[in-house]
């Protein structure tokens, strides 16, 4: 298997934990594939044994734990959990999401089929809490609209990406190599931080393409998520900042200091 997963985990919890069985269970029930991911649980060193004996009862993966010492904001701890990947792609599976069961039969088809790729977006299917479907996301680079480089469907360009801001890397199957050249996450970015990467490998020449095909559920609505609090602590002007910041950053490979004296007015 050519791709590694990567999962984050800030705390941990029993609610956690049964979200984690679930987003564990999906990859033990990959179909179409010889060998199942390589997985690099990236979480911070206070829930160490907590994690552990939570994973006792793991069996059937291969799973590496590493420990990010300092922030342990996703952005930081997908940047130190990509330096344990051996393989040439990753992707990010998030403690509460799922894959679906064709996942890595058809990311390994595309990453084999497409090796000039650099980042090959999931189709994503939102759901909330209950499990019921909210929309999909990622699919209008499919639409007519959004045809892509040399007229090729499926390629994301800088013109969709600025007039439909939301992609994500949530399930994305990244080249290892080239998100380390691109700077990695940048984790002094809030909102827009995938809207930023995006920008800034497009900027780059990087080549993003579209899965054409549902492989990703994402728990869009839970009660606690980064977003979740995000809608509920942020104003419509900072939402904006942090839209305005992504444009402007994304010019720049570094994770430069973001001036927020303005919020303390």
């Amino acid at each position: 298997m050519n791709i590694t997963t990567i999962i984050p985990i800030h705390k941990f919890d029993e609610k956690i934990g049964e979200y984690l069985k679930k987003a564990l269970e999906s990859i033990k029930k990959q179909e179409g594939v010889e060998e199942l991911p390589r997985v690099v649980l990236v979480y911070p060193p206070d829930i160490d044994a907590e994690l552990k004996v939570f994973m006792q009862d793991v069996k059937g993966l291969n799973i590496i734990f590493t420990k990010n010492k300092s922030n342990t904001d996703y952005q930081s701890q997908v940047n130190h959990a990509v330096e344990s990947v051996e393989t040439e792609y990753f992707s990010v599976l998030e403690f509460d999401d799922e894959y679906g069961s064709s996942f890595f039969k058809n990311g390994m088809r595309y990453v084999t089929s497409f090796p000039d790729v650099d980042v090959f977006l999931s189709m994503m299917i939102e759901v909330n809490e209950k499990n019921e479907a909210v929309k999909l996301t990622n699919e209008t680079v499919w639409a007519q609209q959004f045809v892509g480089e040399n007229g090729e469907m499926g390629y994301l360009n800088l013109s969709a990406l600025k007039q439909y801001t939301d992609f994500k890397l949530s399930g994305a199957i990244i080249k290892k190599s080239e998100f380390i050249n691109l700077g990695k996450y940048k984790s002094n970015i809030r909102l827009t931080f995938m809207y930023e990467f995006l920008l800034r490998a497009l900027n780059n020449t990087s080549k993003v393409y579209s899965i054409p095909k549902i492989g990703y559920k994402h728990l869009a609505t839970r009660e606690d998520s980064l977003f979740n609090q995000y809608q509920k602590i942020m104003s419509m002007e900072e939402r904006k900042f942090w839209f305005d910041v992504a444009g402007k950053e994304s010019n720049f490979t570094t994770d430069r200091e973001i001036d927020m004296s303005w919020l303390k007015k």
